[in-house]
């Protein structure tokens, strides 16, 4: 696997953070878009009107999607995308198909078939880090594109419960790679508050065939942001 799982214990979240040697690079700052040159390998975020827009631009996959909060918190660490918004844990991910279904086209795998196989995966590398076996339940999802996607979601087993009582995923096939969303539930917020806010975020999903161009996009944006 490209990456590894840590239990955050120093954060307030219990959330369990996925990182990924694939697309190491730092954020760049919002107020110096204007002065950087065009990040082809990393990602940001962009102030908007109604929160941040994240826009990745990471080896072949490149996509924007809206964070809608009051209060968005970015985890200060390069190495993890992951926010609070609005007090929910929202962390954003990539795996690339190579890494779970290498053969996913000689198998003629749909994207169901892709998601189930990325599911199982990242199941059992969960399992091994914590030695527990994890009930996982599954929700078929299409997106108002039509897109089919998965949601998944497990509870966090006892003595990692204090404040995560469950971990919700939802992932969607982009390009090579599968996209995973993750938050949590917990005292304050539901697992179907957590689900109703995966699936209002991915809904905002803007895929690009090529690079985008961060600089332009930001001027862009900042034209409609008011004061």
């Amino acid at each position: 696997m490209t990456g590894w799982l840590v239990l955050v214990g120093t954060l307030s979240f219990g959330v369990i953070v996925f990182e990924q040697r694939t697309y190491a690079s730092k954020p760049i700052a919002t107020e110096a878009l204007f002065t950087v040159p065009q990040q082809e390998d990393g990602w940001t975020t962009i102030k908007t009107n109604d929160g941040e827009l994240f826009v990745w631009n990471v080896r072949g996959l490149y996509f924007t999607l809206a964070i809608k909060g009051k209060e968005i918190k970015p985890l200060e660490d390069p190495d993890h995308v992951f926010f609070s918004v609005d007090g929910q844990v929202l962390q954003i991910q990539t795996a690339a198909l190579s890494n779970f279904a290498a053969d996913a086209k000689e198998k003629k795998l749909d994207d169901k078939g892709i998601l189930v196989a990325h599911r199982d995966w990242e199941t059992k590398y969960i399992e091994d880090l914590i030695h527990a076996k994890l009930a996982v339940r599954t929700f078929n999802t299409k997106l108002s594109n039509g897109s089919d996607a998965l949601m998944w979601q497990f509870d966090m087993p006892a003595g990692m419960n204090d404040v995560a009582q469950k971990q919700l995923y939802l992932t969607l096939v982009a390009k090579d790679y599968v996209l995973m969303l993750n938050s949590e539930a917990t005292a304050t917020f539901s697992d179907a508050d957590g689900r109703k806010f995966l699936l209002e975020t991915i809904a905002t999903l803007k895929l690009s065939p090529t690079p985008i161009d961060v600089k332009q996009l930001a001027e862009s944006l900042s034209k409609r942001v008011g004061p």
